[in-house]
């Protein structure tokens, strides 16, 4: 019992340590996938991913995603331009193809971010620890962008 007890425990511990735990935000029901995860990250790491669906109608009834408006756009390109300094720094643009066109009125959106929290005697600004979750719907993909620099 004890043993299996430690197993259990190290497999959560692994999976909660390498980020392979289920990550809510990145909805059931994609058909397909490209993932993009730093291989030299730990605590400091930058993953792109996407996920392709049929249709947008899981985005639409769920409560977390937000419906993208014209005073959302500004916002979001601010993000993605930010992960794409870092991709390039990285020498990882090979693996990134979003477009700031692809942000439009009608899409889909939720943000993760520790902006304004306290990290030691200081506070996260903007871009220094977020995930961003970006569904476009002309073309059905979800795209997950996380950045912890």
């Amino acid at each position: 019992m004890k043993k299996c007890f430690l197993t259990l425990l190290l497999t959560v511990l692994i999976f909660g340590l390498t980020g392979c735990s289920k990550d809510r935000m990145i909805l059931d029901g994609y058909n397909k996938s490209e993932e993009y995860w730093d291989k030299s990250g730990f605590q400091d790491y930058t993953d792109y991913c996407k996920y392709y669906y049929n249709d947008s109608s899981l985005f639409k009834e769920n409560t977390y995603y937000k419906l993208v408006k014209q005073t959302d756009i500004e916002e979001l390109r601010g993000y993605f331009n930010n992960f794409y300094e870092w991709m390039k720094i990285s020498n990882r643009l090979n693996e990134y193809d979003f477009l700031n066109d692809y942000i439009s009125e009608g899409d889909y959106f939720y943000i993760k971010t520790k902006e304004g929290k306290k990290i030691g005697n200081s506070y996260y600004e903007k871009y220094d620890n977020y995930t961003v979750y970006f569904f476009d719907t002309d073309q059905n993909i979800l795209y997950y962008i996380h950045s912890n620099m």
